[in-house]
């Protein structure tokens, strides 16, 4: 028997737009968003900035940035970026909560098998959280990556969330592939 692809649901998902697209405010931003996000996560501060500026213009305000730990099990580039939009967004927190085991990158996984099926890739709330009461008073929760694909991490990232937040979080990322607004 044919195993079903589990379906994600997202309360609500906020991107800049399309992963191979221009922005669509050339002024603001001439160059793709797939240019972006990788620039981003190689941790460059222009792009941060930039991206940072960007995002803090389409959140909810009083929002909580959840950023989604990289490969190394840790959130880097997307601490980095969380942390710029509270500069610019005074009204934004930061909760630098989830944890994860170092693995393979996501992208060299999916070069090599077919499906994501069967990866751990160990997202935790960290044992020194002190989140609970800021994460259940608040309904405007936003899980903070660069690139929405196949909603895996984001995923993960809820339902290690779950004990902690009473709602869905959303999602918010630089930008989001073709495979997932075609197939959500």
């Amino acid at each position: 028997m044919r195993q079903k692809k589990e379906r994600i649901t997202i309360k609500e998902v906020r991107v800049l737009g399309s992963y191979g697209k221009m922005y669509h405010d050339s002024e603001a931003y001439p160059h793709t968003l797939r240019k972006l996000s990788k620039d981003v996560k190689k941790n460059d501060a222009t792009a941060i900035a930039t991206a940072a500026l960007l995002l803090s213009q389409i959140i909810t305000p009083n929002s909580v940035l959840i950023p989604i730990p990289q490969s190394s099990g840790n959130a880097e580039y997307t601490l980095e970026l969380a942390i710029a939009i509270r500069a610019i967004r005074k009204d934004c927190a930061v909760a630098d909560i989830l944890s994860g085991t170092p693995r393979k990158k996501l992208y060299d996984i999916k070069k090599e098998r077919v499906s994501l099926k069967g990866v751990r890739i160990g997202l935790k709330v960290k044992g020194n959280a002190d989140c609970k009461e800021t994460l259940q008073s608040n309904t405007n929760i936003f899980l903070l990556d660069n690139v929405l694909n196949t909603g895996f991490t984001f995923n993960r990232a809820r339902k290690a969330l779950r004990k902690y937040v009473r709602i869905e979080p959303s999602l918010l990322a630089i930008s989001a592939t073709s495979n997932w607004f075609n197939n959500n």
